[in-house]
């Protein structure tokens, strides 16, 4: 009112009206309708309104007008975060991967705050095929929103086999991600690449797959072993990583370690040395084998007093890879069941 020639004030009043109806539930094309007055307004007596621009494109009815007001402003301006986000949508409906990314990356870089809003339309983008090697060239850790992304990534089932081509590519030198990786992978039964990622991990940090004598290293479950952890029941290594101590407090139980292998040859054997304490309670502690892809064990066996000795003659058809269960019960009334188990040998 006090000076109707300025334009940047009349954006202002524009963005406020788009923005309002959007909350009001509107979708974003009928809020642009609604504030294309004011957008128009403040395109005439000020050419270079970035938001305005925004607000007229979406306010286009036919596609390619659209497509080409999108075109034209981003040429004056590729920082405004309403005008890059339709310049994204642009690229992903036309499924240029590297553009996409690429105009991502500088929003995000400008305006983190906006990854939540915006990682749900990168992501179907990236999980087209062909796409990892242009995200690759991108997400190189240079951004702390590249590895948001990745951190959201890993929790989309449609973007975990290219995750994992994008992993073999770039580090991203996080423990957590990699874990979240293998984990996720093998619930989507996507077994063999877990397997396959995982002896890469211990390629690359100089440690061997464990044959034979299996040890209780942690690092990278599912091949690795996962422990309960309760005040009640609990497995945890010794102080110098030997043994495998367990508690177990009357009342509970269940499953307190766990781990995939690749199934042995047959036949093979499993040995447990163990001190079960009271010993008369070994019994309720077992071992249970299953073929990852099956329902149920095709073999349970309890432990003896100091030792456990199971023989596998033959293994269901089709079972490269077989879970290990380890269980045990302390039952109301008797005492809680103590002890460490030293080693578990497959050969």
């Amino acid at each position: 009112m006090l000076f109707p020639l300025n334009g940047l004030a009349r954006q202002n009043v524009a963005t406020a009206v788009f923005t309002s109806s959007v909350t009001g539930s509107s979708g974003p094309e009928q809020a642009a309708l609604v504030a294309e007055k004011w957008a128009r307004n403040a395109y005439e007596t000020e050419p270079l309104t970035p938001e305005a621009h925004a607000i007229l494109a979406l306010a286009q009815g036919a596609r390619a007008k659209r497509s080409k007001v999108i075109g034209l402003a981003s040429l004056l301006n590729r920082r405004e975060p309403t005008l890059q986000a339709l310049v994204l949508q642009e690229y992903v409906e036309a499924e240029d991967y590297s553009k996409s990314v690429e105009t991502l990356d500088q929003i995000l870089r400008v305006r983190p705050a906006r990854s939540s809003e915006l990682f749900p339309v990168l992501l179907p983008v990236f999980a087209r095929d062909g796409a990892v090697k242009e995200f690759a060239e991108v997400l190189d850790g240079t951004s702390p929103w590249h590895q948001r992304f990745v951190n959201y990534a890993v929790a989309e089932p449609t973007a975990l086999k290219n995750l994992l081509d994008l992993r073999y590519l770039v580090n991203f030198d996080d423990l957590k991600f990699d874990q979240a990786l293998l984990r996720n992978l093998v619930q989507q039964d996507e077994t063999s690449l877990g397997y396959d990622f995982y002896t890469k991990l211990l390629s690359n940090g100089g440690r061997v797959e464990a044959k034979g004598g299996l040890g209780w290293e942690s690092t990278y479950p599912p091949f690795d072993w996962r422990f309960t952890d309760h005040s009640d029941f609990r497995a945890q290594t010794s102080l110098d990583g030997g043994d495998l101590e367990l508690y177990v407090r009357p009342g509970n139980g269940g499953v307190f370690a766990w781990r995939i292998v690749e199934t042995p040859d047959t036949p093979f054997s499993v040995s447990i040395e163990h001190e079960i304490s009271p010993k008369n309670l070994s019994k309720d502690v077992k071992i249970a084998l299953r073929c990852t892809q099956a329902g149920e064990p095709f073999l349970e066996q309890e432990f003896g007093e100091h030792s456990l000795r199971l023989f596998v003659e033959k293994t269901p058809s089709e079972c490269r890879f077989m879970e290990i269960k380890l269980q045990a019960r302390a039952w109301t009334g008797q005492s809680a069941l103590r002890g460490t188990i030293s080693s578990l040998v497959i050969e």
